[in-house]
């Protein structure tokens, strides 16, 4: 069999191994496609909007939970439904302390990926951006009834490549902050 010496594609008999040298922009071959050319985007950001608590705030909280608790153990006489509140007030004060990390965020051709977790484009039906302080994210809501959206946050300069990005493979939707957000915003979480 003849071989075309101009040709890209290499010819194993082996069936195993084929391999293209395909000519980059460049005019040189390269072997493989590189993992760099299928990245579209990538940034980092923090893991969530950081709120300051002052003391007074934490006292608030304290004062707060005490007095639901109490008011439920009045009407019911139900201890565990006392401390239940209680242990709550208690983990939101420990989450409200918590400092956000910081976050590896990739749009490729395939997903989204947080810290290395990839998200198919498959599994999303849309994304939309909310705007909130210093940071803006996008968030992809999900086919899957009980899968709960993925939010990726930005700096708002970044808006534009990020919204081209993922509109090439999801369709945009114009969505306001859900009840649960808007309630965190309001008491700062």
């Amino acid at each position: 069999m003849n071989q075309d010496e101009n040709s890209p594609w290499q010819y194993k008999p082996d069936g195993k191994t084929a391999s293209a040298n395909l000519p980059d922009d460049n005019g040189s071959e390269s072997k493989t496609k590189s993992r760099a050319s299928s990245q579209l985007i990538s940034w980092q950001a923090a893991e969530f909007i950081e709120h300051q608590h002052s003391s007074s705030w934490y006292a608030a909280l304290i004062a707060g939970t005490a007095l639901l608790a109490a008011l439920v153990y009045l009407a019911t006489k139900d201890i565990f439904a006392a401390g239940t509140i209680i242990v709550v007030g208690v983990i939101v004060g420990v989450f409200a302390g918590h400092k956000p990390g910081q976050v590896q965020y990739e749009i490729s051709e395939s997903g989204l990926s947080v810290n290395g977790k990839n998200y198919p484009y498959s599994a999303f039906k849309s994304f939309a951006v909310l705007r909130e302080g210093n940071l803006s994210s996008v968030n992809l809501f999900p086919l899957k009834r009980f899968m709960p959206p993925v939010s990726a946050y930005f700096e708002p300069g970044e808006e534009p490549k990020i919204v081209d990005a993922l509109g090439n493979h999801l369709p945009y939707e114009d969505r306001k902050m859900d009840g649960i957000d808007r309630l965190s915003r309001r008491l700062r979480l």
